[in-house]
């Protein structure tokens, strides 16, 4: 007998910024995904939402009451987006399977109660032999739904390389000829949401 599969729908209880961050998942995970390809809100649709939602956190970390109220607007109308999807998502769980739904970036509710965290990224190396590019370079993590790539110089604050759902063509770009960067990597997925960060491994751009 087939498993009965339920779309979890955890991100709904998301704050503004968590929401953000699995929405930009979503949108990885969906495009060009071809088990889901009658999507009820596009992801050009979905992106701006996202967009709006990023942009209205933004605004809000100014401070001000109209800001805050703009962002929480901005958080539920891209919440109601995700929903419809995940409705159409679980439409098709009669024909698809775990690891197939986990490629849209939702998650499944599961009945085991244990927790099974992500085992934290080793980068294996950075090739820069791309003028301005990174290459980055780190094995599959069991379970991941996408990694979250960062990169920094010196003592400066992490910066976001952007999400990627496979361990393939993990590229940093628009860097400086000459500086040096410090990259890191993190999992997406699993019961605790993200592994632990990868040790920072540094390399000069070209």
């Amino acid at each position: 007998m087939k498993q009965n599969i339920r779309i979890a729908l955890t991100f709904a209880t998301y704050n503004r910024t968590q929401l953000n961050g699995f929405a930009i998942l979503v949108i990885v995970c969906l495009k060009n995904n071809l088990l889901f390809p009658t999507l009820p809100v596009s992801i050009a649709d979905l992106t701006a939402l996202q967009t709006a939602l990023q942009d209205a956190n933004n605004a809000a970390a100014q401070g001000g009451v109209p800001a805050t109220a703009a962002a929480n607007e901005a958080r539920d109308a891209l919440n109601v987006a995700l929903r419809q999807i995940a409705a159409y998502i679980q439409s098709l769980t009669a024909t698809l399977t775990v690891s197939q739904i986990y490629t849209s970036g939702y998650d499944v509710v599961n009945t085991n109660r244990t927790q099974s965290p992500l085992m934290q990224p080793v980068l294996n190396g950075l090739d820069n032999s791309l003028t301005t590019k990174l290459l980055v370079q780190f094995g599959m993590i069991p379970n991941a739904k996408a990694y979250q790539v960062q990169f920094s110089t010196g003592t400066g604050a992490w910066q976001e390389a952007g999400i990627f759902p496979s361990t393939k063509n993990v590229l940093i770009t628009s860097l400086t000829p000459g500086t040096i960067y410090n990259v890191r990597v993190r999992a997406i997925g699993g019961s605790t949401q993200y592994s632990e960060w990868s040790a920072p491994m540094p390399m000069m751009a070209n």
